[in-house]
């Protein structure tokens, strides 16, 4: 109670009650989540500022109370330091407003000579002007020329971030920043009014605190920059973070982590076993790396490193990679491995087609990091990224509008491999094989290239559609059963495996061509076959109640699940060349295990009752081999490469008699 009535608390209520408003105002900035860009750093110094600057007053006051105790070169000091902290808060505001407006762009040439011309005539004017010192059994506090010519500053500060924000509120992002700005500015300007007016009342403290309270509170809610899933920093953080590490204009990395089965996850678990996996896969990548992790879309993280050495670079990607071998935490009582890899950018150097400017250049850049989930093909863990990336995605562009120009205008035409049967010794079945007529915009078009790029732009129902008339338009016009056919094996694309109006639409093509439903057989691949599930058994078992067939498409190219084949109704297993090739591969030193492989496989399905048919069969010899393999079918260029319609009736009539 002594204190509360003594002289010394008479002069530091205010900066009491100022102490408590900026505890406040730090304990709600720094719970915050941060994101490393140049306006948090300048924040931090605004508050940095003021702590000093409050230090200072509460020091000049006890100088000034037991002014007799202190020496005057240790009095003029404080106040020195006071005046720097109060005034350092008001540039820091200036500049922070420049930073924040203006996409985390360093200061203009004119921005920097003006704070340059403040900061010198500041400097000048607390080493030399003087300073006087005010000191009653009421009040105390100073005066003259060192305070009048700060509070000139402070006011050409006040007034400057006043109109600055004014400008920068036509921006509609800027406006709840600029808001606040203009209204914490105003109530300066009349706090500072009233104290240069009552320089008893040292209320100046209060008015920094409260200026710094609105200013956290500009900075909206915490939370608008968070992913709820994972907690990661989100899309609009990683954009700030590009922006600012773009303007500082020093090396850095880009680490996007592609987690590509999130979404089938997603479909398979639910939502809650997804937020565990990405919530421990975030809390990984944080603690290891020690960094912030951006969700930049549903299945991908990114970090952004610091330019290290490769070595230092290369042991966080092998970790990275280790941990992705192993499992995360699906649910309480699940774990399992999920397949990703990581796309690393390097900035300078990956990055050449960059525009000016560092807005149009940010965009560009997380354009570019999203582009690698589509384009980035690396079979390693770690696709190196660069400008090339953007090559294949206009090639890829181009193709989809030769796709697009080829299904409208009739630009589509068929080929056809036959395929030999060893029981029947004649060429019973064949392919069908789709080209694009148009060879002059990109020259040839593999299907391995355009295919991918249909089913991404929803252009693969159209173009089967296509495909499936030409077909059975051709199949039908020449009579083909007649020429001893007795089956056309057609792609089936993903999209359409899966498609419940599907069989429909095929029966009505049927119909329409009075085609026996036998005489088609459609080819579902391997990965196809694993990963659609119950809809593609519900196509599959309409279509071949109709009367239609089904073989499993690139057997063992790296998605085998053998129970898969007891599951679903094929009647034709098409073993890949990957199979085949490397046991006549004279040099390879696993020749016997490879053939032991084939042997086995082949043993299995015939003892199930299935067909087979091996592709990329090229000589005699491996034909040879087959045969007395026992398989069913041969295809490959040993008879015939894939081969245009015409040609293909004419084979027929030649080895078909």
């Amino acid at each position: 109670m002594q204190f509360l009535n003594s002289f010394l608390f008479n002069h530091l209520r205010f900066q009491i009650a100022a102490t408590v408003v900026l505890v406040v105002v730090q304990i709600l900035y720094f719970m915050r989540p941060q994101i490393k860009i140049l306006s948090t750093r300048i924040f931090n110094l605004i508050l940095l500022s003021a702590t000093i600057y409050l230090f200072f007053d509460y020091a000049t006051v006890f100088s000034l109370v037991y002014y007799d105790k202190f020496p005057l070169w240790l009095v003029k000091f404080l106040h020195q330091g006071f005046i720097l902290g109060f005034e350092g808060t008001f540039l820091f505001i200036y500049i922070f407003l420049e930073v924040i407006t203006h996409h985390q762009q360093r200061l203009s040439f004119f921005e920097i000579l003006f704070v340059s011309v403040i900061v010198f005539v500041s400097f000048v004017a607390i080493l030399f002007s003087d300073i006087y010192y005010y000191i009653s059994e009421d009040s105390v506090y100073s005066y003259g020329p060192m305070v009048n010519i700060v509070y000139i500053l402070i006011t050409v500060l006040t007034l400057s971030t006043i109109v600055k924000a004014i400008i920068a509120s036509r921006n509609v992002e800027a406006r709840r920043v600029t808001s606040y700005i203009l209204f914490a500015m105003g109530l300066w300007l009349i706090f500072g009014l009233t104290q240069v007016l009552l320089p008893q009342i040292l209320f100046s403290s209060v008015s920094i605190s409260t200026m710094l309270l609105l200013l956290v509170i500009s900075l909206g809610n915490p939370s608008e920059r968070v992913d709820k899933e994972s907690g990661a920093f989100n899309y609009e953080a990683l954009r700030l973070v590009i922006a600012d590490k773009l303007n500082r204009a020093k090396p850095f990395y880009i680490v996007n982590i592609d987690m590509e089965e999130i979404s089938k996850l997603r479909r398979q678990f639910g939502d809650q076993a997804v937020i565990m996996v990405l919530t421990e896969i975030r809390t990984f990548v944080a603690k290891q790396f020690a960094q912030n992790v951006y969700k930049i879309n549903n299945h991908s993280f990114t970090v952004i490193f610091d330019e290290h050495s490769k070595d230092k670079m290369d042991m966080y990607l092998e970790l990275l990679e280790d941990r992705f071998h192993e499992k995360w935490k699906l649910n309480e009582n699940t774990r399992i491995t999920i397949n990703a890899h990581v796309d690393f950018i390097r900035f300078p150097q990956d990055t050449p087609f960059l525009k000016k400017g560092v807005q149009n250049s940010t965009s560009q850049l997380l354009e570019f990091i999203e582009l690698c989930h589509t384009y980035s093909e690396d079979a390693d863990f770690v696709h190196r990224v660069d400008a090339r990336l953007l090559q294949k995605r206009d090639r890829q562009e181009l193709i989809y509008k030769v796709l697009q120009n080829a299904i409208k205008n009739d630009g589509i035409e068929m080929y056809y491999q036959p395929i030999y049967s060893i029981p029947e010794k004649r060429f019973t079945n064949c392919e069908a094989l789709v080209r694009l007529k148009d060879t002059t915009t990109l020259g040839f078009l593999s299907p391995e290239e355009f295919i991918p790029v249909a089913e991404r732009n929803f252009l693969i129902i159209p173009l089967s559609n296509c495909i499936f008339e030409k077909v059975f338009d051709f199949v039908s016009r020449n009579k083909l059963e007649e020429k001893g056919l007795k089956h056309v094996e057609v792609n089936l694309s993903a999209i359409e495996s899966i498609d419940l109006s599907f069989p429909s639409l095929m029966k009505e093509l049927l119909q329409k061509h009075n085609l026996n439903p036998s005489m088609v057989n459609l080819e579902i691949t391997e990965s196809i076959a694993v990963s659609s599930g119950r809809k593609l058994k519900r196509n599959m078992d309409d279509l071949i109640n109709h009367g239609c067939s089904f073989s499993m498409d690139d057997f063992g190219t790296g998605y085998s699940n053998l129970s898969q084949i007891t599951r679903a109704d094929f009647s034709i297993i098409k073993i890949d060349k990957s199979l085949l090739w490397p046991i006549f591969e004279k040099k390879n030193p696993n020749r016997q295990n490879a053939k032991i492989l084939l042997e086995s496989m082949v043993s299995m399905i015939l003892q199930m009752g299935l067909q087979i048919v091996v592709e990329g069969v090229e000589n005699k010899e491996q034909f040879d081999y087959l045969v007395k393999l026992g398989v069913t079918y041969i295809q490959g260029y040993y008879f015939s490469k894939p081969i245009e319609s015409m040609e293909y009736l004419r084979f027929l009539e030649k080895y078909n008699r």
